[in-house]
């Protein structure tokens, strides 16, 4: 899980419109990924089997705001490789679920550089015991 729930778990809640996940573009994932969006309903909605479902780059968003999710193959500022050898495991209503880091998430919201993430990255910073030039 990554962004603004990721935020809200480290710090006072904000307001979000999605949920975000980091998955992996990688074929094996496809066809989990696949798997799991048809049998939560989204089906008939998907490319057909010959096509890509995670797209390097390209988010999938399923459903509408404020219950939308967003799945992302890519974030700005670090690699999925990163974010999976750095993430927390938090339990959420029995499930392990694995949370990007506070400093990752910093990085990526710098990078990212939308006024929003600058705002969280201003949080994040007071967080994690940084100066606001770090």
């Amino acid at each position: 899980m990554i962004g603004g729930y990721a935020y809200n778990l480290y710090l006072d809640p904000r307001a979000t419109g999605d949920i975000d996940f980091l998955v992996s573009a990688d074929p094996a994932n496809e066809a989990l990924v696949r798997r799991v969006l048809t049998d939560f309903g989204f089906g008939s909605t998907l490319p057909p089997a010959d096509e890509r479902v995670l797209v390097e780059g390209r988010v999938l968003m399923l459903g509408r705001s404020p219950m939308r999710i967003d799945l992302l193959t890519k974030i700005d500022g670090v690699s999925f490789e990163e974010v999976i050898e750095t993430c927390q495991r938090v339990e959420l209503d029995g499930l392990l679920v694995p949370v990007i880091s506070p400093a990752l998430l910093l990085k990526n919201k710098i990078a990212a550089g939308r006024a929003k993430d600058i705002a969280d990255a201003f949080e994040l910073r007071k967080l994690l015991g940084r100066s606001p030039n770090d």
